[in-house]
């Protein structure tokens, strides 16, 4: 037996000394450049970490040589901040996130009672960000503004409210899946145009009738006829999923029509957008020519490249072990470069947004996908809610309740709005084979208005396209056309319960024997 005193670190080892030295520098060489024990490379943890400084640290220098934030006025060697101006600039960040979690609260607690009266959580949000303004909280109790929307943190506020919006349109823009309209019918592509034609056809006929009321300054007839046509044909795609889930639609032949019909619906709805803003920007539908071609070509050459692109860059991602960090540096940069881009040519940055959204992949095992559902469910419960308190700043009914010309106007677009709507979806899909009950059902469900109008709407507002009596009284359009669904819907006998088993194959919706 081998008498050799053995240590705690196993058997004895009878190799030669400097073969056990080799040994050991290929261990210590392999610890340090190999594989770590899950499976990673320990350089990693350092490359990547010090690759995001890099970036981080060029961004600022870049702001700083940019002279970003920096007044014109400064004298040269006075770079230093008063201690004034560091007080206030600590009071200013203390007023933006008070408001911050004002608003969130506020919001979230008028989620939870929309949903308990069986309305959308989104409902009571808008409801919230309209009861804070001057038509309702700011009328009674002015010195709450100073809470939830302080003069002083204005600016920066109004900066966050418009990331939120583009973040929301980048969720928009991701939640949207081209594979179902390839794989539509004949139904479901009849009743995805005449839903949007016919009430487009209908306001660009009304606006005759609103357009002294509702047109902005020296705005043309013909970019204000397109935008009302716009803004009475669009459908909320992401409440309408909300709406469809709750209704217990979401399996049912009506929920899955509906759901593909909004999204064909909002591809239409952002083309004829974006025509109506570069022929306001233009002047003439001849100067915007350029514009809509450069916009589409824009998009085409996005969704063509963007994708593979997107792609690779996810695989090589996930090849490496990159952490989440990076990737949401990367889905940032994608998002509001394109937002700029489209800002750029002529139309508004939530275009570039949409796009974005487009570039993810549909897969639930998606490392992107992953990390933009975490930044949306941030964004919805803390940035989303500071814009609809924007937009409800901006809404003063009581500018409207005394206006004769103002409520006739107002009434007229509710009308053309539900009525167009209705109608149009409702023939068209009875001229498609199905029944009058469904009909009606498919068009209470895409008259759902939501969030998506209110952003047409802001955009329009933004662009000089409507004026503010307009967009307070389209913004109760589109909160009346929302609220009218879930109700709408009982009525018919389509909602929970009341609706009809889920045939096997899930469009068209089976006929039901019942007269014409």
């Amino acid at each position: 037996m081998n008498d050799r005193p053995r240590t705690g670190r196993g058997p004895a080892d009878d190799r030669p000394a400097d073969a056990r030295a080799t040994e050991a520098r290929t261990a210590a060489s392999r610890t340090a450049d190999g594989p770590r024990a899950d499976g990673r490379p320990a350089w990693r943890g350092v490359v990547y970490p010090l690759l995001i400084s890099v970036l981080a640290l060029g961004a600022l220098f870049a702001v700083l040589g940019l002279g970003v934030g920096v007044p014109d006025d400064l004298p040269a060697g006075a770079a230093a901040t008063p201690p004034a101006e560091a007080a206030r600039a600590s009071e200013t960040l203390l007023r933006v996130v008070a408001a911050l979690a004002a608003v969130a609260a506020v919001a979230a607690a008028g989620g939870a009672l929309a949903r308990r009266i069986g309305q959308p959580p989104v409902v009571g949000e808008i409801a919230a960000g309209l009861l804070l303004g001057p038509s309702c909280l700011g009328a009674f109790l002015p010195v709450s503004k100073e809470l939830f929307f302080p003069e002083s943190a204005a600016p920066v506020l109004n900066l966050l409210a418009q990331v939120g919006l583009i973040l929301f349109m980048f969720s928009v823009g991701s939640e949207f899946d081209p594979s179902q309209l390839r794989r539509s019918g004949r139904v479901v592509g009849a009743v995805s145009q005449g839903s949007m034609i016919i009430p487009f056809v209908l306001g660009v006929l009304s606006s005759g009738l609103v357009y002294r009321e509702f047109a902005a300054g020296h705005v043309g007839f013909l970019p204000f006829a397109i935008f009302l046509g716009t803004a009475m044909s669009i459908t909320a795609f992401p409440v309408l999923a909300r709406i469809v889930q709750e209704s217990g639609l979401s399996r049912h032949p009506l929920g899955t029509m509906a759901m593909t019909c909004a999204a064909a619906c909002d591809v239409i709805a952002w083309g004829a957008l974006a025509t109506a803003m570069a022929v306001a920007g233009a002047g003439s539908v001849w100067g915007a020519g350029g514009t809509v071609l450069l916009a589409a070509a824009v998009a085409a050459a996005v969704l063509l490249l963007g994708r593979p692109l997107v792609r690779a860059a996810e695989q090589w991602s996930d090849r490496v072990g990159l952490p989440a960090a990076a990737r949401l540096v990367f889905l940032l940069l994608l998002v509001f470069s394109l937002a700029w881009l489209t800002d750029l040519i002529g139309v508004h940055s939530i275009f570039g947004a949409f796009l974005a959204g487009l570039l993810l992949p549909h897969r639930p095992d998606s490392s992107l996908t992953a990390v933009q559902t975490r930044v949306d469910s941030l964004n919805r419960r803390l940035l989303l809610p500071l814009f609809f308190l924007s937009v409800g700043m901006t809404v003063d009914l009581t500018q409207v309740t005394g206006h004769a010309g103002l409520l006739l106007a107002g009434t007229v677009a509710i009308v053309t709005a539900v009525a167009g709507k209705l109608a149009g979806t409702a023939v068209t899909a009875r001229t498609a084979g199905l029944s009058w009950r469904y009909s009606l059902g498919l068009g209470v469900l895409l008259n759902a208005r939501g969030v998506t109008e209110i952003v047409v709407l802001r955009a329009g507002l933004d662009a000089g396209l409507i004026n503010q009596n307009a967009f307070t009284v389209l913004v109760v359009m589109a909160v009346l056309t929302t609220v009218m669904t879930g109700p709408a819907l009982g009525l018919l006998g389509l909602s929970g319960r009341a609706a009809s088993p889920v045939p096997a194959h899930p469009e068209p919706a089976p006929r039901e024997k019942e007269p014409a």
